[in-house]
């Protein structure tokens, strides 16, 4: 008698959606160079446009509930037996609605794939530190660190680090049990949810990925690289774009108006020499505020996401709610006549740049150094 058929192989379309600052773009990058070795491992890693590195057609499809994109894309890979793989941050907020997952799912069923979302999880202690830098450096807003944790416990809505009235995004971005309640129900369901804690169990978040997928992390992957992470600005560079920002919000210019806007205070930083270590706005007293306000809803995801109390899970807490503050504070008046020197010279430069001023590219070098001396 002959052998029976094999059973056909089970297709994935993986969803790796962040969240975010949990090194997207440093496995986003190493995904994009790893591309021919997963090809190998029959996994397909490929943007929906040739002329674009990532898939922010897709989100902006998904947001916009227009699934046309969506069928197109997934319509590529019908003859092939590999798993695909998407992957952007920006899916994060998108999949915390129930409509959104559901219709996801149902598109996968339609092209042959069985959906299975990876999202990495952040202990709040770090996650809020790492949020307030990220949008203060992009001038976002202009909160002391204090006001923007009171903000947090108080639910508000956070839009780009900004607390606004009405928005129909989440406010609760910090509470995973609320947060991420409806891809636990589906899970519940036998939706393929992989919750991983963000550089709790490894170093390196990218081998966490691989593993979660199953992946031989000792083949030849590639290597971490620098320039894709999204670094900090330290102590001294986060107490420039606040005082930046503050500026720019009295003379009326929009973030959005200002091109580069995001390498500005990194630049500057980088400038000055500032070596001042990581930016740590927590106290002991409001890291076990902040502790306290999570703890109960922490360990109900825990238990959902992976069957242990979350401090069996993020053991380094402990060592977070330990750490010693890390901000800046001019040390006193001709220090503060100094950074504020800084914060009014780069307000004039992006004034200059948006007024389109003549000859502002040769006097911007010459008077940085001046500003350096003085």
């Amino acid at each position: 008698m002959s052998d029976p058929p094999a059973m056909a192989r089970t297709r994935r379309l993986i969803l790796h959606a962040g969240t975010h600052k949990t090194a997207s773009s440093d496995i986003q990058c190493r995904l994009r160079r790893s591309a021919s070795l997963l090809a190998d491992q029959k996994i397909i890693y490929q943007f929906p446009d040739e002329d674009q590195w990532d898939f922010k057609q897709l989100v902006k499809a998904m947001s916009k509930e227009r699934w046309g994109p969506w069928h197109s894309y997934l319509k590529r890979w019908s003859k092939t037996d590999a798993d695909v793989l998407i992957s952007a941050e920006q899916f994060g907020p998108q999949l915390t609605c129930v409509g959104a997952v559901s219709a996801l799912q149902t598109i996968a069923r339609e092209h042959g794939f069985k959906l299975t979302i990876v999202i990495f999880i952040r202990s709040q202690l770090d996650y809020i530190n790492s949020r307030y830098g990220y949008s203060l450096k992009r001038f976002y807003h202009s909160k002391t660190f204090a006001e923007y944790v009171q903000d947090v416990l108080d639910g508000e809505r956070m839009i780009k680090g900004k607390a606004v009235e009405t928005d129909n995004r989440r406010s609760d971005i910090f509470d995973f049990w609320n947060y991420f309640s409806s891809l636990l129900n589906e899970r519940n369901c036998g939706l393929d949810v992989r919750f991983i804690p963000f550089r709790q169990t490894h170093p390196d978040p990218f081998i966490q990925f691989l593993h979660s997928l199953e992946l031989d992390p000792s083949l030849p992957w590639a290597e971490h690289r620098e320039s894709s992470l999204n670094s900090g600005t330290g102590p001294r560079g986060t107490w420039l774009a606040r005082e930046l920002s503050q500026r720019l919000r009295h003379h009326g210019i929009s973030p959005r108006a200002i091109s580069g806007s995001t390498t500005i205070i990194p630049k500057e930083t980088a400038f000055r020499g500032w070596d001042d270590g990581k930016f740590w706005g927590f106290n002991a007293a409001l890291a076990d505020r902040v502790q306290d306000h999570f703890k109960a809803n922490n360990n109900l995801f825990a238990q959902a996401a992976w069957g242990r109390p979350w401090k069996e899970v993020f053991i380094h807490d402990k060592a977070l709610l330990n750490r010693p503050e890390n901000s800046f504070v001019p040390s006193g008046p001709e220090e503060t006549v100094q950074m504020h020197r800084i914060a009014d010279h780069l307000l004039l430069r992006i004034h200059r740049r948006q007024t389109h001023r003549r000859l502002h590219r040769l006097r911007e070098p010459i008077e940085r150094l001046m500003s350096r001396v003085v």
